[in-house]
């Protein structure tokens, strides 16, 4: 069976899609199979992001109500193969299956039943079935964390931010009886040279902050803003250093033992996990 994630948060502009679709990417780079699926109906961007835009006649909710199966519905996103990448037996240097969001959703008790049966036959077909959702309390929130292996919440590397994850995380352990060891957090826009002036808060404080084990630092980086608006991901360019933060999290998701031992912003690790005290 596969394993699938919940990539999620209560505040907008966080970065999620963003998280979700280079980790998707990345696990279909590292030669799994993988379908990313978009629960944004009003404004969802992972086809965007992933540089695939494309007016598919299936969704998300046409697959869970069984009228069409998984592999109609999805469309594939193939990138080639270049002279330094790797390809796999069709010559490609990865394939990504990409699930749309409806343009609106009709919940009812029969969808809510049937969430949970896609998720299983999901798992099913692919390594690594990742819910792009959008922020806050949306209509297929509960029965999503409910069925989800794994909760990713999001935040960015601020004070507003970290509140919100704190109180995300309070709700999932109401509707979730307490499976905080599936809960796991992600600091996006991470500013470590601010956590050496005592701008912004430390890792450790954000941890309890937010009651969340951390699973990973995404560095605040203009150039990971940029491919979006390219449609590229991390592992579209040669640039290895800028992808080192969404390697960790997937090393992580695969129980390798991996540490914070590299040194953000010149700013060693250590020095990193306590906020410098304002004065």
């Amino acid at each position: 069976m596969g394993k699938s994630i919940m990539v999620t948060s209560f505040k907008g502009g966080v970065g999620k899609s963003t998280v979700a679709v280079n980790l998707a990417v990345g696990f279909a780079v590292a030669k799994y199979k993988v379908l990313i699926i978009d629960l944004d109906a009003s404004s969802g961007s992972v086809d965007l992001f992933i540089g695939c835009e494309h007016d598919t006649l299936y969704n998300f909710c046409d697959v869970a109500e069984k009228k069409v199966k998984i592999q109609d519905a999805v469309y594939i996103k193939k990138a080639e193969a270049r002279h330094n990448q790797s390809r796999n037996a069709d010559g490609f240097y990865y394939s990504l299956d990409v699930l749309k969001a409806p343009p609106s959703y009709d919940i009812n008790e029969s969808l809510e039943n049937s969430v949970g049966e896609f998720i299983e036959e999901a798992k099913e077909i692919y390594d690594f079935v990742i819910f792009d959702c959008p922020s806050g309390k949306f209509k297929l929130f509960e029965i999503t964390a409910k069925k989800a292996d794994f909760i990713f919440a999001v935040t960015l590397h601020s004070a507003a931010s970290v509140r919100a994850a704190e109180k995300l995380a309070a709700y999932l352990a109401e509707i979730t009886g307490g499976r905080g060891e599936n809960v796991r957090l992600v600091i996006n826009g991470f500013n470590p040279k601010g956590v050496a002036k005592g701008l912004n808060l430390g890792i450790v404080d954000i941890i309890e902050r937010s009651k969340m084990k951390l699973i990973g630092l995404i560095p605040i980086n203009n150039l990971l803003r940029d491919l979006q608006e390219e449609g590229k991901t991390v592992y579209d360019i040669r640039n290895k250093k800028i992808r080192a933060a969404f390697d960790d999290i997937i090393g992580r998701i695969q129980d390798n033992n991996i540490i914070l031992n590299r040194k953000y912003g010149g700013v060693k690790t250590e020095s990193l996990y306590f906020g410098k005290d304002k004065k």
